[in-house]
């Protein structure tokens, strides 16, 4: 790659920018988890609009596992997103890396509309 592409690639990549796209977007129909497993809880908190860490899922549901259910519900076509943030656990611990889950305001208005206002 040349300077002149490397350059340019930082500067996509500070701005934000993405490259367009002429196709179409593929059609948002992602099917919905059994009703009682932790899979749809996860997909339930996030659907309230909330970004659940390892440690929420925990405190509601007494599972560790949110990774695996993340991978479920990724599997059935709910485009789950990430964010990595920094945390300490108490005033001498270490920072550490957490991972926090959630779904775009867009996928949630659209689930809302696909649900018809049924209670998830």
């Amino acid at each position: 790659m040349s300077r002149a592409n490397k350059t340019r690639y930082r500067r996509q990549a500070s701005n934000g920018s993405k490259q367009m796209s002429f196709l179409p977007e593929p059609d948002f129909n992602p099917k919905l988890p059994s009703k009682n497993t932790l899979s749809f809880q996860a997909l339930y908190l996030m659907l309230q609009g909330r970004k659940i860490s390892h440690l929420d899922f925990q405190s509601e549901t007494h599972s560790y596992r949110l990774a695996v259910f993340i991978d479920d519900l990724n599997k059935l076509g709910w485009p789950i997103q990430k964010e990595d943030i920094k945390c300490s656990m108490g005033k001498k611990s270490k920072i550490r890396n957490m991972r926090l889950y959630f779904l775009d305001r867009k996928i949630i208005a659209k689930s809302k509309k696909i649900l018809g206002g049924a209670h998830v």
